[in-house]
């Protein structure tokens, strides 16, 4: 089991972090101003891996496999604390594009280096019960110092939401589901560098290890993708330079959205499954960001919301006229404007009370809901 332990401490862990750091070193980025904190954090997350393989290196080669594991907690401690901040700040930077600040950033990774060098301090020169303690102070702050994290990711990425929610119609694509999905798993070796800081054995050590390495490959890679699905979300999380607008609803928003209305009635455009805000821009010569907020003001709902509710209704005449039965379910979602049938059968049933095949067997449904929106 050490031989095991001491093979991926000494060679594969490293290695992997180091070519990771050298891809995102490398990275071409387009040069848009939108992607100034994107360009920052690749810079970041390469210099974070780079610094964990040293620490790695440092720790097998310098202080030794068979360091005392007292010493060794304050440092885990820290290197996980170093890790939160990065994976947290540079999730938030992919859906929120202006969030972070570099002031921001240098406060939060100065506490977490005060108190670090300060334990370390305590313990090589008191040692015993008061270092102790102060160990245990450390895994406070630490726990609060994720449960901060939590939260703060979960408000960024509800506002990244909406936003998106604003912008296109559809229900799946587009989304950046694995951000969500990334900041949890970090968050899960998050706690297991807890539970390696407070029990330092070599089978928790190889399982943390293992862990760490196949999430750090994953989330390096999808992080050298973002580039490329940046492209079909810019329009939708890069602020545009408008002004504030009064939330009255004025006689130029009604007579935009009576636009609005008429352009769904006649051209029948939500039947287009990826219709976002942007395409009817196109249309009206309006601002994207101005037809989303009219549509706010006068209806209430957010953009996808208003066009599920022509989709519904299509999907409902749909299926009142197919009296025999001839086409599924499947292929009058498609027809409606829906790009799958679980997103069909989940807005349906959200807006009307019973699914689209209840609905077609003449079941009447409680109309328990008038939009989508979440």
């Amino acid at each position: 089991m050490e031989k095991i332990y001491h093979i991926i401490d000494a060679f594969f862990a490293p290695g992997i972090l180091i070519g990771l750091a050298v891809c995102l070193f490398f990275l071409y980025i387009p040069p848009k101003a939108a992607l100034r904190n994107y360009r920052i954090a690749r810079y970041v997350m390469g210099g974070a891996y780079l610094f964990y393989a040293a620490c790695i290196y440092i720790e097998y080669h310098v202080i030794g496999p068979n360091a005392d594991s007292a010493l060794m907690k304050p440092i885990i401690l820290f290197i996980a604390c170093f890790q939160a901040l990065l994976f947290t700040y540079t999730m938030i930077t992919l859906i929120r594009v202006n969030y972070l600040t570099l002031r921001q950033a240098l406060i939060e990774f100065a506490l977490i280096v005060l108190l670090s060098v300060a334990l370390i301090l305590i313990y090589l020169h008191f040692g015993g019960s008061v270092a102790y303690w102060s160990t245990w102070i450390f895994i406070i702050f630490y726990i609060a110092l994720l449960v901060r994290y939590v939260f703060l990711f979960n408000k960024e990425y509800n506002c990244y939401e909406k936003q998106m929610d604003n912008f296109y119609s559809d229900e799946d694509t587009r989304r950046l589901y694995w951000v969500k999905r990334s900041f949890y798993i970090s968050l899960v070796v998050g706690v297991l560098a807890l539970l390696y800081a407070i029990v330092p054995t070599t089978l928790m050590g190889i399982f943390f290890m293992t862990i760490v390495i196949v999430f750090y490959a994953a989330f390096g890679v999808r992080f050298i993708n973002y580039v490329l699905q940046f492209r079909s979300i810019e329009a939708a999380i890069v602020p545009e330079d408008v002004e504030v607008i009064d939330v009255e609803v004025s006689d130029d928003d009604w007579s935009l959205m009576q636009r609005i209305d008429a352009l769904m009635a006649q051209e029948k455009l939500y039947r287009k499954s990826d219709l976002s805000v942007a395409d009817l821009a196109d249309i009206l010569g309006e601002r994207s960001r101005q037809i989303s907020m009219v549509i706010g003001k006068c209806h209430q709902i957010n953009f996808k919301s208003y066009i599920n509710e022509y989709r519904v209704v299509e999907a409902k005449r749909l299926l009142d006229e197919d009296k025999g039965n001839r086409r599924t379910v499947d292929a009058i979602a498609s027809e409606a404007g829906f790009a799958n049938r679980s997103s069909f059968y989940r807005v349906f049933k959200r807006m009307e009370g019973i699914s689209p095949s209840d609905y077609r067997l003449g079941v009447t449904g409680t109309g328990v809901a008038n939009s989508d929106n979440k």
